[in-house]
Formats: structure tokens, C-alpha cells, sequence
């Protein structure tokens, strides 16, 4: 099974920001976006500042790395990748991390015979949350920054992913096809007291907490094709941001709460036309629209301005 992007589908990374300056620098790290760049079957994680300067390849494996997460100091990375040492073996997917350089990178996830993806930090950068398909089907688990320590969180007949912890620890939002379709739930950090947020026929999914945590952005089909809605914490409210042609999601907020990133374009489309746009959300409406990469990314995950 690979890593869902829709809970039964291909992979894509969520866009995520990391505190920092603005200022144009050459190097990954704080006030810099980091993308999946790919072609040939092959997907790399780049880095590039807010403005879209200083392109930089962080990882070349000759395989898909990809669902890069900053940590909360920002001086690493979470990835996903379907890197293998060993040619003749099965391919699946295990979480790595690296510096912001990409260097230093180093395989935090040891069952080599299923899926371990779609990783995200605890707000304090002591624990990591992530799915994985090691008990038969996809579930949420936790574990230490090192990998050790592994705990099962969720335990449903179908298909748990996409985790994101709220701002305060207090909760994990998470993307679960539990009631038929794809929808949004919260639960305590300990897997407990599960609760439908979005409760609609449509597919919700790739939940990101504003920095404050009384909002949820996340991306939904409930009015055609894809595209970001916001929503509060507790579900109510729910306010679409972008128009559902050209399709959009995996949305992530900028860390003062103005600004959502969002991946734009199908999958379908040609590589040109995937690009990173920034809208600026304030009261749930579309202000402002930037294009970051100007084509040059399938899907992305931020560093901050």
C-alpha cells in the first residue's frame, strides 16, 4: 500500500512552515519553503525563500522522498521515502530525518516489510506522529524523535492518516475513511474520545491548525473538485477559501496565521502547471494570491516569513 494522498490514492506532501526571517538566504532553514520536485517516476525534496530565490536540492536518492514536515527549532526535517539499500528487496515507504541542508539523514522507522509515512512533530519536538500499515491496515502511531518507543493510537477497521498536532498538544487532527468516505476527526494525543469535525458526504482531508489552534484549513470536494476550506477547531463554520477549478489542497499557514499555502493543480495537469500559491486568509476570504515557485513544484511544505 502507498502512502495516501486522498485516503486511497497517490502520495503528496503537506505544505508546512517553520518561524524565521524573510530575508533571501542560500541555505534551507528558518524563512524557506521545501518542496517535492518530480519527473521520471522520482520525486527529491528542494528547498527555496518565500520570494522564490536560492533553489535547493536536499535529497537525491533515486527514489520518491517526499511529506516533508520542519521541526519546531527548525533544524530538521521529516520526510517520507521509498528509498531502499538493498535493490531485490520490496519497496515501501519509512520515515527519515535530516538537517536542513539535507545532510545528516538518518531512517527513524525499522520495519522494512510495510509502510511508514506521513510523519509531523509534536509542537514541543518531543515526539513524532505518523501513519503506518504495520498492524494490517493504516493506522496513526507515535513515537520518539529516534524512532524508539513506538505506541498504536488508532485502532479502526479502515484506513487512519495524515495526522497534524494542535498548536497546544491538547489534540490530533487526523484524516480517516471510518464512516464510509474521507473525513476529518480530532482525538486526545493518547488516541482517545475520536470526534467527527467535518461530518459531510464529500471527501475532507489533510487537516493543518492555524498557529493559534481555533482553526482548521483543510481540503475538500464537497462542491465539485478539490479545493482549501477553513474551518473552527470544533468543526463549525466551515468557509471555502479557493475556487474549485483549477483544484486545490494540502493547505499549511504561515506562522502569524496570515497566510495559507496551498498545493494548486491535479495531478493530471503537466508538472508546469503544479505551483505553490500564497492566499492570505483573514475572516475565511481569498485576499491575495502569490506564486512562489512558479511551476517548478508538484507539492510543497514551508519554512516560514
Amino acid at each position: 500500500m502507498r502512502p495516501p494522498r486522498r485516503l486511497s490514492t497517490a502520495a503528496l506532501i503537506l505544505t508546512a512552515w517553520s518561524c524565521g526571517t524573510n530575508e533571501p538566504s542560500p541555505d534551507a532553514g528558518p524563512g524557506r519553503l521545501v518542496f517535492e520536485r518530480a519527473g521520471n517516476g522520482l520525486a527529491d525534496i528542494y528547498a527555496i525563500d518565500a520570494r522564490g530565490q536560492h533553489l535547493q536540492q536536499l535529497t537525491t536518492s533515486f527514489a520518491i522522498d517526499d511529506w516533508a514536515a520542519w521541526s519546531p527549532d527548525t533544524v530538521k526535517i521529516l520526510f517520507q521515502s521509498d528509498r531502499i539499500a538493498n535493490p531485490s528487496a520490496p519497496v515501501h515507504f519509512q520515515i527519515y530525518v535530516m538537517n536542513t541542508d539535507g545532510s545528516s539523514v538518518g531512517k527513524l522507522t525499522t520495519i522494512d516489510s510495510v509502510d511508514s509515512y506521513q510523519p509531523a512533530w509534536s509542537p514541543d519536538g518531543t515526539k513524532i506522529i505518523f501513519g503506518s500499515n504495520r498492524d494490517g491496515n493504516g493506522e496513526i502511531y507515535v513515537m520518539e524523535p529516534n524512532g524508539a518507543n513506538v505506541i498504536r493510537l488508532t485502532f479502526d477497521s479502515a484506513e487512519d492518516g495524515q495526522p497534524a498536532w494542535s498548536p497546544d498538544g491538547n489534540k490530533i487532527a487526523f484524516a480517516t475513511a471510518r464512516d464510509g468516505n474521507d473525513e476529518i476527526y480530532v482525538m486526545n494525543p493518547d488516541g482517545t474520545a475520536p470526534v467527527n469535525l467535518t461530518n459531510n458526504a464529500g471527501s475532507d482531508l489533510t487537516p493543518a491548525w492555524s498557529p493559534d489552534g481555533s482553526k482548521i484549513a483543510f481540503e475538500s470536494n464537497r462542491e465539485g473538485d478539490y479545493a482549501v476550506w477553513v474551518m473552527n477547531a470544533d468543526g463549525s463554520n466551515p468557509v471555502r477559501l479557493t475556487e474549485p477549478r483549477p483544484p486545490s489542497g494540502a493547505p499549511s499557514w504561515s506562522p502569524d496565521g496570515t497566510r495559507i499555502r496551498r498545493f494548486l493543480g491535479g495531478w493530471a495537469a503537466p508538472l508546469a502547471t503544479h505551483r505553490i500559491a500564497v492566499y492570505l486568509a483573514v475572516s475565511g476570504g481569498r485576499l491575495s494570491i502569490t506564486n512562489v515557485t512558479n511551476g517548478i513544484a508538484k507539492s510543497a511544505a514551508d519554512s516560514g516569513v
